[in-house]
Formats: structure tokens, sequence, C-alpha cells
């Protein structure tokens, strides 16, 4: 009998008005608090005229500010890209769909970046322009940075990590600047070698590898959340891009910023928990959840 009664008093309770009314009023406030997380997110834009674009992803939405006064063009190819296409026959379904939607986010390294959009891994008909680098290196300090300490050693900013390094990032470019070939004209000429590395910043280093800068427009340092273009070297922005998790000063002038995270960042980092590079084409990585686009669209 306790029991049938206690029983019925938890329907009772299930059922009450105030339990109702509770219910009611969360699934009232849902779409609320969904639009407020775009509201606080404006909020949040450096300039409210910017596009803000919504990256819903398995992990959760990111909102990004884009930055057309800092790199137009390639905002442009962007917000083309992750919009879906006009349809010439709405009543054809389904209708199509972005660049984005239904990719993940195939390279991943924790506490340093989470990377989508590669064409190598896109199955859809869309089709893409490349677009120049649009970087401001003065803005960024590069033109002030030396490539080599007073104490012999090479800025940071460089990463030159080994003899490979050293060669393929200011070595050789620098042979083919001065017009020295051979171990014997780099022995010759030695001297001025090391006058000519003295001298070089790293603003200078890297236009010896190709990239081109621009000074009319201002320009940002890949810091956490930041929203950059992947690229293979100088004016190569596609659609690949990448999402900063950690401060990377020793991208800065290689890479076009396009946008920041003003709000989400709590879904990059989740994101970004476990490394993954679907590009090694290793079963497992193409299911690991989480990593998941559903679509990307401009919200404002």
């Amino acid at each position: 009998m306790t029991r049938a009664i206690s029983t019925i008093r938890e329907k009772q309770a299930a059922n009450s008005p105030m339990r109702i009314l509770i219910v009611l009023t969360l699934l009232l406030l849902s779409p609320a608090m969904a639009r407020a997380d775009a509201v606080s997110a404006a909020a949040a834009m450096e300039n409210p005229a910017n596009p803000l674009v919504l990256i819903n992803t398995e992990s959760g939405p990111m909102y990004v500010e884009l930055l057309p006064g800092e790199a137009p063009l390639n905002v442009a190819n962007f917000l083309a890209l992750a919009e879906p296409p006009e349809m010439e026959n709405p009543a054809v379904l389904p209708g199509p769909r972005g660049y984005y939607d239904g990719m993940r986010f195939h390279r991943v390294v924790p506490g340093f970046l989470i990377q989508a959009g590669s064409p190598a891994l896109y199955q859809g008909e869309r089709e893409y322009a490349t677009v120049r680098d649009e970087i401001n290196a003065d803005a960024l300090g590069l033109d002030l940075e030396p490539v080599l300490y007073a104490n012999g050693e090479f800025n940071p900013l460089l990463d030159v990590q080994n003899e490979e390094d050293l060669e393929e990032t200011l070595l050789r470019p620098l042979y083919r600047r001065l017009g020295i070939s051979g171990n014997a004209q780099v022995a010759a000429r030695q001297d001025e070698i090391m006058s000519t590395l003295t001298d070089m910043s790293v603003k200078d280093a890297y236009a010896q590898l190709g990239y081109r800068y621009q000074t009319t427009r201002p320009g940002r340092g890949l810091g956490r959340g930041v929203l950059a273009l992947a690229n293979r070297g100088p004016d190569d922005n596609g659609p690949e891009f990448f999402v900063v998790l950690d401060d990377a000063p020793h991208l800065n002038g290689k890479y076009t910023v396009i946008g920041h995270v003003v709000e989400g960042m709590k879904a990059a980092d989740r994101i970004g928990a476990t490394a993954v590079d679907s590009l090694a084409l290793e079963p497992e990585q193409f299911t690991s959840s989480g990593r998941l686009i559903y679509s990307i669209r401009q919200v404002n």
C-alpha cells in the first residue's frame, strides 16, 4: 500500500502545474537562448558592420567576425563558398549546399590549430578561386624583426628547427637572390652572405620566398581564436582554413587572416582535444566524433 501511494505521489508531482510550467518555459526559451548566442556574439564584435558567420559544428557553435577591412578579397571568397549557390529550379530537392556543409575538421593539432575545407576531401561540385595574400607585414612588426640576433641565434619567428629548415627558409633563397651557385662561390662570398643576413629582417626573408605584402590596410597576428587561410605557399589561398588554439607568432606573415572567433572557442577547444590527420588516410580518423561541420552561414 505504501509503495502504491508513493508511486501515485510521484506521478502527481511529475504532472504538477508547476513542473509543467517549468517544462513549457524551457521549451519556449530554447529558441531565445539560441538567439542569445548570436546576440552576445554580435555584441563582442569589433565592428558590427563586419560579417558575422556561424560555424555550426558537431561540438557546438563558433561565431566568427570576418574582417573585410583587412582582407577584402579573401573574406568575399570565403563567404561565397560558405553560402549555397542560387537554385536554378527551387522545386528540386534537396537544394544545393555550401562548400563546407558536411565537411570535417580533418587536421587537428592539440594546443595549436584545427583545420578544415581541404579540396582533397571535398566531394561536391563547387568550384573555387585561388586568391592572393592580403598580409601587412609592417603592421605585424616583421620589418623590425632581425633574422639574426647579435648572439648569432636565428629569430624564433622563423621556426628554424634544423639544417634543412635553414637551407629552405633562408640560405637557398638568399643564394638565388645574390646569384650564388656552388660551394666555391659560397666560400668566396661568406662575408657578403653574413653581412646580408645581419641586415635582413624577417619580412625580407619571407619576401625572398615569394610573399608579397600590402601596407594600405591593417593586419593582425595569428593569436588564439584567429581564423586564417591554409596555403601551400605565397598567393595560394583557397577554401581551406584553420582556427588557432594558441598564439602562433611563427605563422605571422605567411598566412592571410580573415576573421576571429568572438564566441564559441569552447567548441574549438573540444574539437582540438584529440590529434587527427585525415589526409593520412587512416580510416578510424574519418569517424572521429565532434569534428563535423553542419554548415557555415552569415547570420547578420
